[in-house]
């Protein structure tokens, strides 16, 4: 497995969530990052380069909306001007899609691919020349949504699906450049994201959808997130990180 000290990371959504969690993972493991959102939370980059600093690693701020295909070879010139390299691409940035086929609206279905499914491409297209000078890894944040049918978010599940197969189709080409790709898939996660939830939904998961009986927390899918990459055989392949809730029959 290489030893990521020193390497250079992009997390985009990764001023929150699980793509904050992530960022600071790498930190501690001596990565250089580069985070990206639309908006800056300077009291945040402070903290992460002060967590940085004491492996020798630094931290970056890049501003940009993923859904713009301006922005990804923007973040990815930032972090090569920064860091003179690129190895570990993570791609967190994303965001809620609700409705039923006959509830969402026909900007808001075109939006999810937007911001999912586009992002994901124009970022693995800005930074395939750097990946593909030393190989490196790039992890998509699907979703156990995309795993089984849920009521009420057809967007999302289709978006977070596609970002699966999308990972296998850049595995598949990519991979004698050894370039690999892959994705987590998580369950239910204690993010902003997570922030609607009622008392009672969340009970409900408890006690019938989460066979662990507990939600997962955004460390527990950054720590798969740096597992990936550090394990240089891995590629092609989505990991669920759900409490076993999208392999349960009842």
């Amino acid at each position: 497995m290489p030893d990521l000290m020193g390497s250079t990371a992009v997390v985009t959504g990764g001023t929150s969530g699980i793509g904050l969690a992530t960022a600071r993972a790498l930190l501690a493991k001596g990565v250089n990052v580069a985070i990206s959102a639309r908006r800056e939370r300077p009291e945040l980059l402070d903290e992460l380069d002060r967590l940085g600093a004491a492996k020798g690693a630094r931290c970056i701020f890049v501003a940009g909306d993923v859904a713009l295909p301006s922005t990804s070879p923007a973040l990815i010139e930032a972090t090569v001007a920064a860091f003179g390299r690129l190895a570990i691409v993570v791609h967190s940035a994303g965001g809620p899609a609700p409705g039923t086929a006959l509830q969402i609206t026909p900007e808001a279905w075109l939006d999810a691919f937007q911001v999912h499914v586009h992002s994901a491409f124009h970022l693995f297209r800005a930074a395939h020349p750097h990946l593909a000078k030393t190989g490196g890894s790039v992890t998509f944040l699907s979703s156990a949504a995309a795993l089984r049918g849920c009521p009420g978010t057809v967007a999302y599940q289709v978006v977070k699906a596609s970002l699966i197969q999308m990972a296998r189709a850049l595995a598949r080409d990519h991979a004698d450049e050894n370039i690999r790709v892959n994705c987590v898939a998580p369950g239910i996660i204690r993010t902003p994201f997570q922030s609607a939830m009622t008392e009672k939904a969340r009970e409900n998961n408890l006690a019938n959808r989460i066979p662990l009986h507990r939600e997962g927390k955004p460390e527990d899918v950054a720590a798969l997130i740096v597992q990936l990459a550090e394990n240089d055989f891995i590629t092609g392949e989505t990991v669920a990180i759900d409490g076993g809730m999208s392999m349960r029959m009842v």
